[in-house]
Order: structure tokens, then C-alpha cells, then sequence
């Protein structure tokens, strides 16, 4: 019995450490969900850039530009869907505690308990090594996108600094800086020639007083009492 028991002792141990390794693969695409974060939002700010000012592209190197900018957008939705899909739920087989296995030990003797244990252990082993084969597979395959997607973005800072350096302009502020050229030049309105009517008499202004004056006294009726 001793040696069931020790094939029993094993596969408790290994299924331990397989889900141990689906918590750990859980982890690693949580941090490189973190990474994919910041990527995704240097993306989506230069992508606005892209948008406000290079569309439509008039040189080579702004198709360049806006050709990159499409890849690195496509890499990192591509990526970013492949963590997300590691980090879904996922079902997990384990040993039950229930009352079904309290009568599965009051109605067998102990080395068919270490046996039928071993090889429910096994079973569980196997599927949830499957589960855990195929997230980590998505998280290989996302993490190689988030490479690709880093050496992207690379390639389009550098792109766009040496735009930035011939053409330190914005589309936005050549259009704004023709716009006030514009109203500079347009002729300037003619002062208006109506004149107010001086004989408009304005309404009675009230007489206010900061200080208490003893002179005036209100009444309940509303009336002011002036001292003789």
C-alpha cells in the first residue's frame, strides 16, 4: 500500500504545481498588459497627431509616417486581444471536498482510495495542463506582437522627429497663422454713427448709507422719522 500512497503523495504534488503554473502565466500577462498599456498610449497620441496633421499625406515621408503609424495600431490591437484572451476565465479541475467524497472514503478500503485518488489526480493534470498550454501559448505569441509593436514605435519617433525638424509647423498652425493673416488684411468696419438721445432721463438711483444715521428712523409702517 505504501508505494499507492506514494504515487498518490506525487500527483497531489504535481497537480499542485500545475496550478501553480496557471497562476504564474495569469501574472506574466498581467505585467505585460501593464507594458502594452503605456505602448498603446504613446500610440493613440501620435496616432491623434497623424490624424490632425498628415491626413491626406503629401510627401514620402509623411506616407511613411501614417503607413507606420496603421502597423503599429494593427500590432497593438492584435496583442492586446491575445493578453486579454490569456487573461479570460478559464475552468480549472480540481479534488472535491463534498459529501460524495466522505462516502467515497467510508465505503473503500485505503489503497483503492490512493489508487482512484492517483488517477483522478492524473486526469485533472491533464486537462488543466492543456488549459494552461493554450494561455500560454497566446501570451508567447502576444508578448513577440508587443516586441514588434516596441521596435514600431521606434521607427516612428525617429520618423517623426526628423518631420518634426523640417517642418517644425504644424498643419494646424499654418492654417491658424494664414486665418489671422486673413483678418489683419480685411478692411476694418466703419465706426457706427448713432448718436444716444441726451434728453433720456435715467430712473432714481437710491441713496445708500454705510453708517447708522440717528436722522433717519424706519417705522414698522416703512416711514422715515426725522428728529427735530
Amino acid at each position: 500500500m505504501e508505494k499507492y500512497k506514494e504515487l498518490y503523495e506525487l500527483s497531489k504534488e504535481v497537480l499542485k504545481e500545475e496550478l501553480s503554473r496557471f497562476v504564474r502565466v495569469d501574472d506574466k500577462a498581467a505585467k505585460y498588459l501593464s507594458v502594452l498599456t503605456l505602448v498603446a498610449g504613446g500610440a493613440a497620441y501620435f496616432g491623434k497627431w497623424v490624424i490632425d496633421n498628415l491626413i491626406p499625406p503629401k510627401t514620402v515621408l509623411e506616407w511613411a509616417l501614417v503607413i507606420i503609424a496603421a502597423f503599429l495600431c494593427a500590432t497593438i490591437f492584435v496583442s492586446w486581444c491575445l493578453i486579454f484572451n490569456t487573461l479570460r476565465l478559464h475552468n480549472l479541475t480540481k479534488p472535491p471536498l463534498n459529501d460524495e467524497t466522505i462516502k467515497f472514503f467510508d465505503e473503500n478500503k485505503m489503497i483503492d482510495i490512493y489508487y482512484a485518488l492517483a488517477k483522478g489526480n492524473s486526469n485533472a493534470i491533464k486537462a488543466n495542463r492543456n488549459t494552461t498550454d493554450r494561455k500560454s501559448k497566446r501570451l508567447y505569441y502576444g508578448y513577440n506582437v508587443i516586441i514588434v509593436s516596441g521596435f514600431i514605435l521606434v521607427a516612428f519617433l525617429s520618423l517623426f522627429v526628423i518631420h518634426s525638424w523640417n517642418n517644425p509647423k504644424t498643419v494646424k498652425q499654418d492654417e491658424r497663422s494664414l486665418s489671422m493673416t486673413k483678418v489683419k488684411k480685411d478692411k476694418p468696419q466703419k465706426p457706427s454713427t448713432e448718436k444716444p438721445d441726451p434728453k433720456v432721463i435715467p430712473p432714481t438711483y437710491d441713496i445708500v448709507t454705510e453708517g447708522y444715521d440717528p436722522s433717519k428712523v424706519q417705522t414698522k409702517k416703512g416711514d422715515t422719522v426725522k428728529k427735530k
